[in-house]
């Protein structure tokens, strides 16, 4: 199991100083913002050779109070997303949406289902839809100006 990283008052409000941290989520979760993580990614891009936790550091952030392998998991994760969604991906217009249906084949069985909606708007008027259908599988829906139109990958 996954040990948490608990922060004291101390370290939260040392963070929290950090212009690039939005917000300290039950004392364990760093936010940071968007702005950020776009120039954390182009550094990245642009200067190979420097590793995930010199550009924390030059970030204004103390490598004595994170995790040494915050930065190379949180990098690898916005990389990961920006090569996947672009650019749009990092917009503070964008969010995740949590969803939970229930589904009833009889009276007596009980099934919930649970999917992730992803929602990236685009400045010429299309949402991608990024979801898990009842098969488990991963489907995306795109509405451009009005008009719906399913993808499935």
């Amino acid at each position: 199991m996954k040990k948490v990283r608990v922060y004291n008052d101390y370290e939260i409000k040392k963070l929290l100083s950090n212009p690039n941290v939005e917000r300290i989520k039950n004392k364990s979760q760093i936010v940071y913002k968007n702005s950020f993580k776009m120039w954390a990614i182009k550094e990245k891009l642009t200067h190979e050779e420097k590793t995930a936790r010199e550009i924390f550091v030059a970030g204004g952030f103390d490598m004595n109070i994170l995790d040494s392998k915050t930065p190379q998991r949180r990098l690898y994760s916005w990389l990961k997303k920006y090569k996947m969604f672009g650019e749009n991906y990092f917009n503070n217009s964008n969010k995740y949406s949590y969803k939970a249906i229930e589904k009833n084949k009889n009276a007596n069985s009980r099934k919930l289902i649970y999917y992730v909606t992803k929602i990236l708007k685009d400045p010429n008027g299309s949402i991608l839809i990024v979801y898990k259908n009842d098969k488990g599988e991963l489907s995306i829906k795109n509405y451009v100006s009005g008009e719906y139109e399913e993808i499935n990958n």
